[in-house]
């Protein structure tokens, strides 16, 4: 005689939320009952999702989710271009190889997301203690800048301006 057996009660999970840390120092902000610490630079702003996962976990997915945290375009001037990522992260300890705005490190069952208003130079070893899990990957964005015109540009526009300038002056002279 088979016993059904009933599922044990459990209490659902809180869902995770993000969470800005103010003022997020490189001394250590509190991630779960963990107090992290990062560096080398202090970042402007930091958020955490703790408690669930983010899938897909693809550059895309997580450019998505960093446009929308930090209020940015999702093209043209502004908008992010992935410069770094490492897909079996292990260590707490990695090198951006290149200029880098926008960090995005997923551990276990979170994520942690920083922004510098100044970019971290190419080749920063950036350093990352006391995560709650241990650090799955990371993707690093740096922000698309204004194009900057070309000297070849100016020399047009101020040749243009002068034969403006010409055919104004020679109509007048008639």
């Amino acid at each position: 005689m088979a016993a059904a057996i009933a599922p044990a009660a459990h209490a659902a999970p809180p869902s995770a939320v993000w969470i800005d840390i103010q003022s997020p120092a490189t001394s250590g902000f509190t991630v779960g009952s963990s107090q992290v610490t990062y560096g080398p630079v202090a970042a402007d702003q930091v958020w955490v999702y703790d408690g669930a996962n983010i899938t897909p976990q693809n550059a895309a997915n997580i450019e998505n989710i960093i446009e929308t945290q930090f209020n940015l375009p999702g093209t043209g001037v502004g908008s992010l271009v992935l410069v770094g990522q490492n897909d079996s992260q292990s260590s707490n300890s990695f090198t951006l190889t290149k200029a880098t705005s926008y960090l995005a490190i997923h551990y276990g069952r979170g994520e942690l997301l920083f922004h510098w208003d100044t970019p971290l130079a190419a080749n920063t070893v950036f350093q990352i203690n006391n995560l709650p899990r241990g650090i799955s990957n990371f993707r690093a964005f740096d922000t698309i800048a204004a194009p900057v015109p070309e000297p070849s540009t100016y020399a047009m526009m101020v040749g243009g301006l002068a034969l403006l300038g010409f055919v104004a002056r020679r109509r007048k002279q008639a």
